[in-house]
């Protein structure tokens, strides 16, 4: 079977950095891993799942006017969220890089996504790291260049120890994904101004914890505590005061929490229920979420966001069109406790 890697000369990480994104990690990564027969397919990145959980997102009653705008001008939403890390769905995963992805229902406002434009729903998407590896798309490129196309990630890392660093960093014990904090890692417009977003956790369920003697601790963790009862998550909101120090495409500087507190404007509540319902971890891998389906006032800021744009998209269009699932956003939440 030949090889589908694009070849070194197509990547052109100076000037189409996102181009070339999209070749190594929809057309190379997920392209031969579907040659290689993997069903259902799964996304590019973040593909591990942990669990999928019907939620609420409850803005803090008697917010200041200054922070009603767009998205937390309403009073609450519907949502579903899906926590997943950054590796291979048989990989252990208390060491990995864990994300949530946040979906809102029933968001008025035409989305900056063109193919979600008219769509009723919106999306956050966070991390357990308050930075990025890379400072900018170019950067991620080259990062990605290295592995992808030179299988040599030390290609790039032997000249920039402050990845190094940083991705030592994100391989950090994960104890539980209703227990750690998730940055936006990039900054959002906030109408005329820009912000990062935190969650930060509330006091989850407790209880014995699952064996740690298995690929699948997030997961079981997850499903026991949520079995419990329910968890909570502030939604804050920090704000850039100093563009010097807190740049809108230096994705590596972080901004500084004492320079700028974090306010809480919502909170996320995650709803006591059973994540191996049938049905329900099949509704949350069909989903696609994307930073740009949101409103404009909440626009992603810098050159991975706009990176990040082109390339979710494809990959949410291949795995659903390999998947036999409509490439469109569900108009209404699925409801819970379904048998």
């Amino acid at each position: 079977m030949q090889n589908d890697l694009p070849h070194k000369a197509a990547m052109d990480c100076e000037t189409n950095p996102t181009a070339s994104l999209k070749k190594m990690f929809i057309d190379s990564t997920m392209g031969n891993r579907i040659m290689a027969g993997q069903c259902p397919v799964r996304r590019a990145v973040f593909l591990k799942p942990h669990g999928v959980a019907k939620a609420d997102f409850i803005m803090v009653p008697g917010l200041p006017e200054q922070y009603k705008v767009g998205i937390f001008a309403h009073e609450r939403f519907s949502a579903w969220v899906r926590f997943s890390s950054d590796t291979q769905p048989h990989a252990p995963d208390m060491k990995s890089t864990v994300g949530i992805g946040i979906k809102l229902f029933d968001v008025p406002g035409e989305k900056l996504l063109e193919s979600s434009k008219h769509a009723t729903t919106a999306d956050f998407l966070l991390q357990n790291m308050n930075v990025f590896f890379v400072d900018n798309a170019t950067e991620m490129c080259k990062f990605t260049k290295a592995g992808v196309v030179d299988h040599n990630y030390d290609l790039y890392l032997k000249d920039h120890p402050e990845t190094q660093k940083i991705l030592d960093e994100m391989a950090k014990t994960v104890d539980s994904c209703l227990t750690t904090p998730y940055w936006s890692g990039l900054p959002y417009a906030f109408g005329d101004r820009f912000v990062k977003y935190k969650l930060e956790p509330i006091g989850p369920p407790f209880g014995v914890p699952p064996s740690q003697n298995t690929s699948d601790y997030l997961q079981a963790d997850l499903q026991a505590r949520l079995n419990m009862g329910e968890a909570q998550f502030n939604f804050m909101v920090q704000f850039q005061t100093n563009p010097e120090t807190m740049p809108l495409d230096k994705a590596m500087t972080p901004w500084s929490e004492t320079e700028s507190k974090p306010v809480h404007i919502a909170t996320l509540v995650i709803q006591k229920q059973d994540i191996t319902n049938q049905g329900q971890a099949e509704y949350g891998e069909n989903l696609s979420f994307n930073p740009w389906r949101t409103l404009k006032v909440h626009e992603p800021q810098g050159s991975i966001s706009a990176a990040r744009k082109v390339v979710y998209e494809a990959g949410a269009e291949l795995r659903r069109f390999k998947n036999g699932v409509p490439a469109i956003e569900p108009n209404t939440p699925r409801p819970l406790n379904l048998k």
